[in-house]
């Protein structure tokens, strides 16, 4: 009886086969988790940065029809519309200055994008997410 006793003191505090598998596979799907909510961010902020420069792009042409090919070229460049379902949309509306002209007034992009979960995790995962972000710059009054 003594010795049986003392083998559970000694057992006590060791990790089992068993124990080791369920923290195996707790770790492998805490790390695909961080790596799929990674991925996410990342796109999300690659959209505001597209829209942002395509913004900026239009901002610095002559007329709105030169910024409207201007921000969808640039959209074209960054290479999002390869990760986009469908293609990135992009819309461009501008506000004319206190004179009602193009020069002095403001542009404003937005940017659609519509991502599946399966390009962004890696692995299957259901659904797909869409960013829409619009920005606003001021078009440049002093360039022609």
């Amino acid at each position: 009886m003594g010795r049986r006793c003392d083998d559970r003191a000694r057992d006590r505090g060791m990790v089992t086969p068993v124990e080791t598998m369920y923290l195996l596979v707790l770790a492998v799907a805490a790390v695909t988790l961080l790596g799929y909510l990674g991925r996410l961010h990342a796109s999300g902020i690659e959209v505001s940065a597209v829209a942002q420069a395509a913004a900026r792009a239009a901002s610095l042409a002559p007329s709105s029809s030169a910024g409207s090919t201007a921000a969808r070229a640039t959209v074209d460049r960054s290479g999002l519309a390869a990760r986009c379902t469908g293609g990135a949309r992009t819309e461009m509306s501008w506000s004319g200055s206190p004179t009602g002209t193009w020069h002095g007034g403001s542009v404003t992009v937005t940017l659609r994008c519509t991502v599946t979960q399966t390009s962004l995790a890696g692995i299957w995962a259901p659904g797909s997410r869409t960013f829409v972000v619009a920005d606003t710059q001021p078009i440049d009054r002093f360039r022609r």
